[in-house]
């Protein structure tokens, strides 16, 4: 066979164009069977020649095809292949997972993992061609690797043929009258080299029967223009750039190519800048049907135990809008979190009317059931005793929760479900191969049937093309972009297969090509990639986007860049007030930049609305000017708080510590999920109410049963809160060492109310709740303001205890450290920052017999607080420090005054979500602004 080559693919073409004349010169329907390396190329080839044979008349004996689609063809009348079908990758799959189960061998340590089945399946593939018996002096992993691959053949049994059979057979077919006479003069053009057996087999029989071969290898001299970019994604930014301006003198679309060494980070960036660009693109989709949400969460849901859902993974994947309930409308994400982080038995309902009560309800109860449905059916597709059942029901969870939505859906969104239904169907495949089904390997076997699928972007002749280098051989393009020609990228470090070695490679004797003799595959496949074209440009990346390193110019290129082709970055043009550079801004944003950096202040783009907005946030904060920006409401005085709505002295804690996040919790409704699954240990929270309930239950059994004091039923009544509260997920000797712990602090507790009972006290009430109008406890409690308005509370106290000489005294309860609380000793509201006991005190006046004294305490019922107690006589100087202090902040809330306070960085908050080092610095310029003066002795407290 004779090669000849070309500079550039133009001029490949035009010599095919007269071949193709030549071989028809005496029959114009003379046969012309053209090899190509891919369909796009196929495509770009017969267009060509439909538009120069015969005077733009075509030829309708001219056929191209890839070697696969040729071989197909050919034995398709072969009795050999009769009823048979070509083998699914899922089937080899399944093949060798059944043999690994069987036989392990060397393999009996891994051979229950999916990835030992994946990657030997995968070898697999390069092994069809291996005769058998294989040479003996193997190494003992190729001889067990090459014995895995002759039992999965044989359980595959004749239902399949291989891509080696099929190749193998066209091969034979080749040599006969009627295939030489169907397929006439034999052209291959710009053919790679082959990396499997069969099909070097097949191309060196087409040879043999006198195939001609045209090739084209291009250079990075002659015009070629090298540029660089500080990084991948102001690479793509500079080459939608040029394309942009290549469409503006006239280029069309479809005639010029953008190709890239790796999707990783390439097929994405160029993905987002054309689209920005509004460019119209055709190509490889840089999403791949595993990366869609309904992949991912179908993938998810199969790892899941039904027994034990895990509801986190269930939010995730809702919040990705994979669900679609065939049963009822499911409420949104942000809902079921909420339902989720805040189940309707613990949800503080007071000052709630009863329709958003009820609605919350509906919202909990549509979210159970939902989960118990779909826990349902994952046990069910979990449970299946056969693949054909494993199908069916993977197809019926698809459809009845994660359906469709409307007539509405985005059709990549439905692309993306048949895709699914389709691989989920290809399964039933494997009772006829497979070991019977199970979690992990039905996970396994799906994803990697889900990876199989490619996705396409666009139709062809409709836009830019966009691909690999690989999609740009034998292109027929005007402009070509060759992009990450960088050292790492192109070439790219190419690795032995552990299971295949380039030792072994040889060995085997059938053609497999070696690490070597792929890097040079890779380096002809990209040079000719560059023969593409009339205008070509090759870009490099001087900088990683993923790190602190660097690139240098790919080997394969000869020269170094011109100074005016070294980029600059796109980041430098915005902070030097300047364009990154005077070619046509290719994006909207781009545009508005442009337009911002060239203005003159007094011209009308500076007084956009939006702009403006942003202007204002910036300098406002970074200057400490009190706006809305910074928690400035006071557009909204009055309106923000219900003066008819009791509050918590909880509430008024939390205003002091951090208004904003008052503002983000109770005005605009937004809570922090916590999620307590992720713990490996009680948290300080749950330690806290696990004690309180314990205590509220044994003063509960004297107050309201009569039963007498007894250590016997605290520890009973603390076991059985102990078993209630237990996560599974906490470490147990852990756990252990916790109730241990808490028995200790309980028996302490009970003690030291023994010694309160020898001086008169006793219990009166436990959990005495005031505030909430829609139940049967106390009314809400008022504080007459100084400036004549009234401000209504609501509690829970813990407990309260009465003396027998009719004096009163509420306690709360506290499980951590007393330090935060010591102030309290000095100030009843230690400087504004505490308010349960002054306000706990005035409830308790209300409940006394006459005027005896109330007292207010916390009483630090742990070790680590010292079993201390922290309190005072409610006095009715207490009740005026509290009424001064109350109404600063009653005053900020009306005015709405929510400045961003940061609050402690040492658990998660709004502090640490928005990032506390930066509001911590908006806070020192903003502390002193004059609006603040009149809260400034409650927001400098100490917290």
């Amino acid at each position: 066979m004779t090669c000849t080559i070309f500079p550039s693919v133009s001029l490949a073409l035009a010599e095919l164009e007269t071949r193709i004349s030549h071989a028809q010169a005496a029959d114009p329907l003379a046969p012309v069977t053209i090899l190509v390396p891919s369909h796009a190329a196929g495509l770009d080839v017969t267009r060509y020649l439909g538009r120069t044979l015969n005077g733009g008349a075509g030829s309708v004996g001219v056929r191209a095809f890839t070697l696969k689609d040729l071989a197909t063809e050919l034995i398709a009348d072969d009795d050999a292949v009769n009823g048979r079908r070509p083998l699914l990758p899922v089937l080899r799959l399944g093949a060798v997972s059944r043999v690994l189960l069987e036989e392990p061998g060397l393999f009996k340590d891994v051979a229950d993992q999916p990835s030992t089945a994946r990657a030997i399946a995968k070898t697999a593939e390069l092994l069809d061609a291996v005769p058998a018996p294989a040479d003996p002096e193997l190494p003992e992993l190729m001889q067990e690797v090459l014995r895995l691959h002759g039992a999965s053949k044989e359980a595959l049994g004749r239902q399949w043929y291989t891509d080696h059979e099929a190749f193998t057979l066209a091969s034979n077919k080749l040599g006969t009258r009627t295939v030489t006479q169907r397929l006439g003069t034999i052209i291959g053009f710009m053919l790679g080299t082959e990396n499997r057996p069969a099909e070097a087999i097949f191309r060196a029989s087409l040879e043999a029967a006198g195939m001609q071969h045209l090739a084209a290898a291009g250079s990075a001299e002659n015009g070629v223009r090298l540029l660089t970019a500080s990084d991948a994604d102001d690479e793509a930014r500079a080459v939608v750039r040029l394309v942009v301006e290549r469409l503006t003198t006239g280029t069309p679309g479809h005639r010029i190519g953008i190709f890239h060494s790796a999707a990783q980070p390439y097929a994405a960036l160029l993905t987002q800048r054309l689209s920005q660009a509004g460019v119209t693109f055709v190509g490889p989709s840089a999403h791949r049907l595993m990366d869609s949400p309904l992949a991912r969460g179908l993938l998810q849901l199969l790892k899941l135990d039904p027994q034990d859902l895990d509801t986190r993974a269930i939010l995730n994947i809702h919040a990705e809008g994979a669900f679609s309930w065939h049963e009822q409308k499911l409420p949104s994400s942000a809902a079921c979190e909420r339902v989720y982080a805040n189940p309707p038995a613990e949800e503080d309902y007071a000052g709630a009317d009863t329709s958003a009560r009820a609605d919350y309800l509906e919202k909990f109860r549509i979210f159970q059931a939902f989960r118990e449905a779909l826990a349902a059916r994952i046990s069910l597709v979990q449970a299946a005793a056969s693949w054909n059942d494993a199908s069916a029901s993977l197809i019926s969870l698809l459809e009845d929760f994660m359906g469709p939505k409307g007539v509405g859906e985005r059709p990549e969104k439905t692309a993306a479900r048949n895709a699914l239904v389709e691989a989920a169907s290809d399964l039933r495949h494997l009772d006829l191969v497979g070991p019977l089904p199970r979690p992990a390997l039905l996970r396994s076997v799906l994803e990697d049937g889900l990876a199989s699928k490619g996705r396409w972007t666009g139709k062809s002749g409709t836009g830019v093309v966009v691909g690999s280098f690989a999609d740009a051989v034998a292109r027929d393009l005007d402009v070509v972009f060759l992009m990450g020609v960088a050292e790492g990228l192109a070439p790219a470090r190419t690795r032995e297969n552990p299971l295949l070695p380039d030792s072994a490679r040889a060995m085997l004797a059938i053609g497999l090509p070696t690490v070597e003799e792929r890097a040079e595959a890779n380096k002809k496949q990209f040079f000719a990639a560059l023969a593409t074209g009339s205008e070509r440009f090759i870009t490099s990346p001087r900088g990683d986007l993923r790190g602190s390193g660097s690139y240098e110019v790919s080997r394969w290129i000869d020269r170094k860049p011109e100074p005016e082709d070294q980029l600059r970055s796109f980041a430098h043009g915005i902070e030097n007030g300047a364009p990154a550079s005077d070619a046509l801004p290719p994006t909207a944003q781009e545009w508005r930049l442009r337009r911002i950096l060239t203005a003159e202040e007094s011209t009308s783009v500076l007084e956009e609305e939006a702009l403006q907005h942003a202007l204002a946030a910036t300098r406002d904060r970074r200057d400490g000017i009190f706006s809305r920006f910074n928690g400035n409401l006071d557009a909204y005085a009055g309106i923000i708080v219900d003066p008819e709505k009791p509050l918590s002295p909880t509430r008024l804690e939390e205003w002091v510590t951090s208004p904003f996040s008052y503002f983000m919790k109770h005005v605009l409704k937004v809570s922090i999920l916590e999620d307590v699954a992720l713990e490996v240990q009680i948290s300080p929270q749950q330690r806290g109410i696990l004690v309180h309930r314990v205590l509220e239950d044994y003063v509960r059994s004297i107050t309201k049963d009569g039963l007498p004091p007894s250590l016997d039923r605290l520890m009973e009544l603390a076991d059985s809160a102990f078993k209630d509260a237990a996560n599974p997920a906490w470490l147990n000797h852990v756990w252990e060492r916790n109730q241990a712990m808490l028995r200790q602090d309980l028996t302490r507790v009970l003690a030291d109310d023994q010694d309160r009972f020898a001086e008169g006290w006793k219990y009166l009430a436990e959990e005495a709740s005031f505030g909430p109008e829609d139940t049967d406890t106390h009314p809400p409690v008022e504080l007459l303001l100084d400036d004549g308005t009234t401000v209504r509370f609501r509690g829970k106290v813990d407990r309260i205890d009465q003396h027998s000489d009719g004096s009163v005294r509420v306690i709360d309860y506290k499980t951590g450290k007393s330090k935060d609380y010591d102030p309290l000793a000095k100030h009843p509201t230690a400087e504004g920052t505490r308010y349960q006991l002054p306000v706990y005190g005035l409830f308790a006046r209300t409940l006394r017999d006459n005027s005896s004294d109330v007292a207010a305490e916390y009483w630090f019922i742990s070790k680590a607080g010292g079993f201390k107690k922290i309190g005072y006589t409610v006095t009715d100087e207490v009740v005026d420090q509290l009424r001064a202090d109350v109404g600063l902040i009653i005053s900020a809330l009306r005015n709405g005054i929510f400045p961003p306070r940061p609050e402690s960085n040492r658990y998660v908050n709004f502090t640490t979500m928005m990032g506390a080092q930066e509001l911590g610095q908006q806070w020192l310029k903003l502390q002193n602004a004059p609006e603040l003066a009149p809260y400034a002795q409650l927001l400098k407290a100490e917290k």
